[in-house]
């Protein structure tokens, strides 16, 4: 605080010894006594008289202070100059101070008191006066610190003249450090000036580039609209063209349509012919029927006639029987006869040995009745020999008696069965063939109207074709007529056998193609020729990877910084004129791909030999194989893992999977074929599936496995007989809810005959059957 007060004092002085002539001693006792006031001190030096020489002209210095607590602001800056009328002023303020010196020598020898005021009490209008004119002042001067009487007096002493008391009361009111502020503030304003003019002329430039770059986007923009033009208008082209492919494959799906409308006609028809053929071979077997009926009827009367033979020849055997039991007993009685006369002969034997005169003639009689007896015995032994034969054979003709007996029976009882059958049948198939009779009046007459729909469908498509005949044959000349010139254009671009293109890669760099060309004899001086490098997929000439200019017959060219993928170099002549193309090559690591196909999902392993392996910006499609690379049925970004699953597309038929590297967009690294195959299938549940028959109302189970439409909670399971055509004349049906794959219980059918099951897909249609399963029949149990 006291170096910033001697700095206050310091001011003071040097500005009253500016204004004054005084010593500094004197002015610094002036101070003192006036207690720094520096207007009072003003007023006390105006009225003192100078005793010493005047200053002299050089403007105020401030004394250098030994104090280091001063600012450095005052001792190193220079104070700005006094303005060019300073020493003109100094002159007139010297003269003046030597005339009031000479005055104040004459008053004090008058002997007045020096404090006595020089001006003498004027009027009340020069007070008046006085005052204006000292509002005048400080309105030019502004704010200060000098009073009303100290500015008069500096008046007084510029010998009345405003712009030296304008001028002494500014060197009074001198402030460095006011002056200094104001320095700084003019050069931070000028520092700002000139900050805002470099801004000013950065914003313009600023603004000069934005509009520059607005042309340039606006240029980009237009360029992009025209490209975008032209790419709407190719794909409007290509749309249309499409378009009337479409129309023309719709044209020819409708007259496929008819003609399978008519092959469905025709197969009604046969369907028809089929069912008066089956009603025809009812009636056969009918007929047939009939036939086995009298056969049976036939067979019957034989049966019974046959029994009245084996009643007669049983009687003849009976009385067979009757016969050989009847000389049985007379063989029974012979030889009773022979063994009494055997008796007879021994006592005569007995008689003979007691006749010793007679043993000659009873020797005799001996030996012709042991002769007799062996006769008899042999006659004995045959007739019993005789005996035992008729009994086996009189066993053997029982035993036939007893099977043929049982075989008449069971005969019979068969023939009974087949009659009771055939009557069955008989009366069933007259039955069936009534119903199937009214069913195929019915049918016809639905037939009828069909085909007369069919008709009627058949003349409105005919009116559209010939409607679009007439729309579209100027549409269809003028792509002829491009196609010739397309054709043309190609004729004119045929590759020379002469001419030859060969690409690789650079031993050094993977990414760099390296093109060789010989022109041969094609070569034309003058006319230009250029290489490009494109997607080996790129039909188009214009969208090419990199190209350079050529000169000369023969050279390489190469093309550095290549991304991975499959390119070729083409060579052209002019602008699009094509020579030749060469061999298509591979930039970037190789990949190898594997495709599964698990139920509705595709899974994919892929492996990418580099050192860095798989990046999660490389992607994956599926695509059918003739489709191009923007248009994929789906697309997944790969993983680290090295595998990924899409969803099956379900429609059977051959697709493939194109893997594409980073920073490549439709430049496929490696693809691979897989098929999806029609294993969809339902089937009844039985042991055996070549016969299977169920009883009425019998439970059955139906296995269903759908892969290649979309699964639907619509999905359903019908029971239809096997000659329905009309897939709305169910017998039972049952939704899926949405599974792919199961098993669903029905009932059989009460009435008898063939049935089958059909499955229906709500993505095909509501009644178009996706697949049919194996068939079954309906027969009663017999008891």
């Amino acid at each position: 605080m006291s170096s910033n007060h001697d700095l206050d004092i310091e001011e003071k002085i040097a500005s009253l010894i500016g204004a004054f002539s005084h010593k500094r001693e004197v002015i610094l006792e002036v101070l003192k006594r006036n207690n720094y006031g520096i207007d009072a001190s003003a007023l006390e030096l105006s009225e003192m008289p100078v005793i010493e020489q005047p200053p002299s002209h050089q403007p105020p210095q401030f004394r250098q202070s030994n104090n280091n607590n001063y600012p450095s602001t005052f001792s190193n800056r220079q104070i700005p100059q006094q303005p060019p009328q300073y020493q003109q002023y100094h002159q007139t303020q010297q003269q003046q101070q030597q005339q009031q010196q000479q005055q104040q020598q004459q008053q004090q020898q008058q002997q007045r008191p020096p404090q006595q005021p020089q001006q003498q009490q004027q009027p009340q209008q020069q007070d008046k006066e006085r005052s204006e004119l000292i509002k005048d002042i400080e309105n030019l001067i502004g704010n200060n610190s000098l009073d009303q009487s100290t500015i008069y007096a500096v008046y007084q002493q510029s010998n009345k003249s405003i712009d030296q008391t304008i001028k002494t009361i500014k060197e009074l009111t001198f402030d460095p450090n006011e002056e200094l502020k104001k320095i700084e503030a003019e050069i931070e304003m000028r520092k700002k000036e000139e900050e805002a003019i470099l801004e000013a002329k950065k914003q313009k430039e600023k603004q000069e580039k934005e509009l520059k770059l607005t042309e340039l986007q606006q240029k980009q923009h237009a360029e992009r609209l025209e490209r975008e033009k032209q790419q709407r208008l190719r794909e409007e082209y290509e749309r249309r063209l499409n378009m009337e492919l479409q129309k023309k494959l719709e044209i020819e799906r409708q007259e496929q349509e008819l003609a399978r409308r008519k092959q469905l006609e025709l197969e009604q028809i046969m369907i028809l012919k089929k069912q008066e053929e089956e009603g025809l071979r009812i009636l056969q077997e009918q007929r047939e029927h009939q036939e086995k009926v009298r056969l049976a009827k036939e067979k019957e009367e034989e049966i019974k006639k046959r029994t009245q033979e084996e009643e007669a020849r049983r009687s003849a055997v009976r009385a067979q029987e009757i016969a050989r039991m009847s000389k049985q007993q007379q063989l029974e009685e012979e030889a009773k006869r022979l063994e009494q006369q055997k008796r007879q002969e021994a006592e005569f034997i007995l008689a003979l040995e007691t006749k010793s005169k007679e043993a000659n003639l009873m020797q005799q009689q001996a030996f012709y009745l042991k002769q007799k007896e062996q006769e008899n015995l042999q006659l004995i032994e045959k007739q019993k020999k005789e005996i035992y034969e008729n009994q086996i054979q009189i066993d053997i003709l029982k035993l036939k008696e007893l099977e043929s007996q049982n075989q008449s029976k069971s005969m019979l009882e068969k023939a009974q069965q087949e009659i009771q059958e055939l009557k069955k049948k008989l009366a069933d198939g007259e039955s069936k063939f009534n119903q199937e009779t009214v069913k195929k009046t019915s049918d016809e007459e639905e037939l009828k109207k069909q085909i007369q729909e069919l008709e009627q469908q058949k003349d409105i498509l005919r009116r559209q074709i010939q409607e679009l005949e007439v729309v579209q044959k100027p549409r269809l000349e003028q792509l002829e007529q491009e196609l010739k010139n397309k054709e043309l254009e190609l004729h004119n671009t045929i590759i020379s056998n002469q001419v030859s293109l060969a690409s690789s890669l650079e031993e050094n760099s993977t990414d760099t193609i390296v093109v060789h060309w010989n022109l041969e004899n094609k070569f034309e001086d003058g006319a230009p020729y250029w290489i490009g490098v494109f997607p080996t997929h790129q039909p188009k000439n214009d969208r090419y990877f990199s190209f350079k200019h050529i000169e000369g017959k023969e050279g390489l060219v190469s093309f550095p910084f290549v991304i991975p993928g499959h390119y070729e170099a083409r060579l052209f002549k002019d602008k699009y004129t094509l020579i030749q193309k060469s061999s298509s090559i591979q930039v970037g690591p190789s990949v190898t791909l594997s495709a599964h196909v698990i139920g509705d999902e595709i899974s994919v392993t892929y492996k990418v030999n580099s050192e860095s392996g798989a990046n999660v910006k490389d992607w994956i499609g599926i695509y059918h194989p003739a489709q191009r690379n923007k248009h994929y049925i789906e697309s997944l970004y790969a993983s680290i893992s090295g595998t990924i699953t899409f969803k099956s597309p379900r429609i059977p038929g051959l697709y493939e999977i194109r893997y594409f590297l980073h920073p490549t967009k439709y430049n496929e690294q490696a693809k691979i074929s897989f098929e999806i195959i029609d294993n969809d299938k339902i089937q009844i549940v039985s042991e055996s599936q070549s016969c299977l028959t169920l009883s009425p109302d019998q439970n059955f189970d139906v296995e269903y496995v759908v892969n290649t439409t979309a699964p639907s909670s619509s999905d359903w399971i019908g029971i239809f007989p096997v000659d329905e055509i009309n897939n709305k004349h169910y017998i039972h049906s049952k939704y899926t809810s949405s599974a792919a794959t199961g098993r669903l219980s029905f009932r059989a059918p009460l009435k008898t005959g063939d049935y089958e099951a059909r499955f229906f897909s709500y993505a095909k249609g509501k009644y178009i059957a996706h697949k049919v399963s194996n068939k079954f029949s309906v027969f009663p149990q017999s008891n």
